[in-house]
């Protein structure tokens, strides 16, 4: 029944999609008890971890029901519309990539206020530490390796939320990982995009580093306003 999984999606969000799809097609029925833990880990090739984690989600959303010292069952299909939408696999749209962004500019703005008030100095060098680096990939051309281009991007922006000092946000950063990948290269493959970017993030960092807070939610807000609207321009170009 449970088979190995494979790429895009988080282990978790992974595994609470295939459950989904079983109790949608009733090869999971209301009352099923599902395999033990540890057997759901191993049919799934996953850590035990990632099938708590997927597990606790879907008891959540009311689709299972958790019985401490009996196992795990199928509620029922409550909740299941909600978990098929939010579970979905991410498609780089311009509605999606608009919702995106609206949630990164509420957590990334308020980060980079939080970071310029609360970082300590060691950390705020750390921060000017990967822009530097950055600058330097640029070849003479004005180009960056997108690999490298796309590790930097990252570096920054989850760096930035440990110079916060806000751990809850930074959570909420990491679980938007996945999406942030798949967006993210949509974003290097626009020419010249991934320069403009380093130099967004000089420019917070140094915001942050001069304990500005407004000017660093200032400079992150129009950033990612740049990299929104270059993405969505790219979009509406394809035929």
């Amino acid at each position: 029944m449970f088979e190995p999984l494979s790429p895009p999606l988080s282990l978790r969000d992974r595994i609470v999609q295939d459950l989904l799809g079983k109790i949608e097609s009733e090869e999971l029925k209301p009352g099923d008890r599902l395999l033990p833990e540890r057997e759901l880990a191993a049919a799934y090739h996953v850590s035990r971890t990632a099938v708590r984690d997927a597990l606790r989600t879907l008891s959540g959303l009311g689709v299972l029901t958790i019985r401490h010292g009996h196992g795990v069952f199928i509620r029922g299909s409550q909740g299941l519309a909600l978990g098929q939408a939010l579970w979905a696999p991410f498609v780089v749209r311009n509605d999606t990539v608009a919702y995106l962004f609206e949630v990164r500019k509420s957590l990334e703005v308020q980060a980079a206020g939080w970071a310029a008030l609360r970082g300590s100095a060691a950390q705020k060098e750390s921060l000017g530490a990967l822009v530097t680096a950055a600058k330097d990939s640029v070849n003479p051309e004005g180009e960056v390796d997108r690999t490298v281009a796309a590790e930097a991007d990252q570096a920054f922006h989850t760096h930035l939320f440990i110079v916060s000092g806000n751990p809850i946000a930074g959570r909420l950063m990491l679980n938007l990982l996945d999406l942030l990948a798949e967006v993210r290269q949509k974003s290097l493959a626009i020419a010249g995009r991934a320069a403009l970017s380093i130099l967004d993030h000089e420019r917070i960092a140094e915001a942050v580093r001069a304990e500005d807070a407004e000017r660093a939610r200032a400079a992150m807000r129009d950033h990612l306003e740049a990299v929104e609207a270059a993405i969505l321009s790219a979009l509406d170009a394809v035929p």
